[in-house]
């Protein structure tokens, strides 16, 4: 299965501008960051944090454990932190509005989303499942009184819904009752209309996505953070 990971990328993005001198952060209203790089890394990383633990963590950027700790305490430190998750899981929601991937790479996505700290994923969670539920209410109803449905809605619910199919398999505490009507709406409206078959999807739900593999493939994808 191919590795396509949303965090990892943008982590990757994000450090390799900051070694180009670009660091300033539109979520910090444009003020320019001052921390060393190896710290800036740890301030990243706090997206995964309860998957690495602090002392993971703090060996992946070249830190301490009493390091980390201490930078904890510090409260520009952490507001940094907090803006680096705003500014990611804004761009998870764009990524997936804006873009359409395969059925396997949606599954990695959600795979790696999985082990995102649990603040960042009700940050991509709760608005994207609003605007699914309300496109699969507006879908349904338009059928059911005979009225067009806008292709765009029919776009956006498909991305929406391939995401989260498999944050319900990877994920089933979150699953709710209201998700059976979703899948309805997925399968007898959206994917027929689109011309595009729902069985990819299925065939990809029964496939293991432990989490340590995961991990483990992060892990190594993250030797990067080291500093040159």
């Amino acid at each position: 299965m191919p590795q396509f990971f949303l965090g990892h990328k943008w982590i990757e993005n994000c450090l390799l501008k900051y070694r180009k001198g670009n660091r300033k952060l539109s979520s910090l209203r444009g003020k320019r960051v001052v921390f060393s790089e190896r710290y800036f890394a740890a301030a990243l990383m706090h997206l995964y944090v309860g998957v690495f633990s602090l002392a993971e963590i703090a060996r992946m950027c070249s830190l301490t454990p009493a390091e980390l700790g201490y930078l904890r305490t510090q409260m520009d430190f952490m507001i940094l932190v907090d803006a680096l998750k705003v500014a990611f899981t804004g761009h998870f929601r764009d990524k997936l509005i804006l873009n359409e991937y395969r059925p396997a790479e949606y599954a990695t996505i959600a795979a790696e989303y999985a082990l995102f700290e649990e603040l960042a994923r009700n940050q991509i969670r709760l608005p994207l499942f609003r605007r699914m539920k309300a496109l699969a209410t507006s879908i349904s109803d338009k059928v059911k009184f005979d009225l067009s449905v806008d292709l765009y809605d029919l776009q956006t619910f498909k991305k929406l819904f391939s995401f989260f199919v498999f944050e319900e398999s990877f994920l089933p505490a979150l699953s709710k009752p209201s998700f059976q009507d979703l899948k309805r709406v997925a399968k007898e409206i959206v994917w027929k209309r689109l011309n595009e078959d729902y069985r990819e999807l299925d065939s990809l739900l029964c496939v293991d996505f432990p989490s340590d593999r995961v991990k483990g493939q992060l892990r190594a994808l993250f030797a990067f953070l080291k500093p040159n």
